[in-house]
């Protein structure tokens, strides 16, 4: 027995550090698109906010705080995706990172709408 640890990786994990760099790259891109998204996101939870409490629907109450937890899902998902990362399980870190990238496609969806509805 040596007094270093071995330096050979457990069987399965990735070793390749390419793929771990375009992970990596994708992980910090959509992280930002996140970031600049909470702009728009603000605005759009200001108006959800005013248009859920003058209807007195359940629906739109309900989908008002759907929308609301936008930023508690990036925080999250970021935090579990840089997790995966760090333990080497890449493609889990990939899905983990996407999963905000619904809020953003039905908000730049909305806005398209809301902005083209004239």
């Amino acid at each position: 027995m040596t007094a270093f640890p071995s330096t050979s990786l457990p069987p399965g994990l990735p070793v390749d550090p390419a793929a771990r760099r375009r992970a990596a790259v994708e992980l910090g891109v959509l992280q930002g698109v996140y970031l600049l998204f909470l702009v728009p996101w603000f605005g759009i939870v200001i108006a959800g906010a005013m248009g859920a409490g003058s209807s007195g629907s359940l629906l739109a109450v309900l989908l008002f705080y759907v929308w609301a937890g936008y930023p508690l899902v990036v925080l999250v998902t970021t935090v579990i995706a840089w997790v995966l990362f760090a333990k080497r399980s890449l493609a889990a870190a990939r899905w983990v990172n996407r999963v905000p990238l619904v809020w953003v496609v039905l908000g730049s969806a909305l806005l398209v709408w809301v902005f083209t509805a004239a």
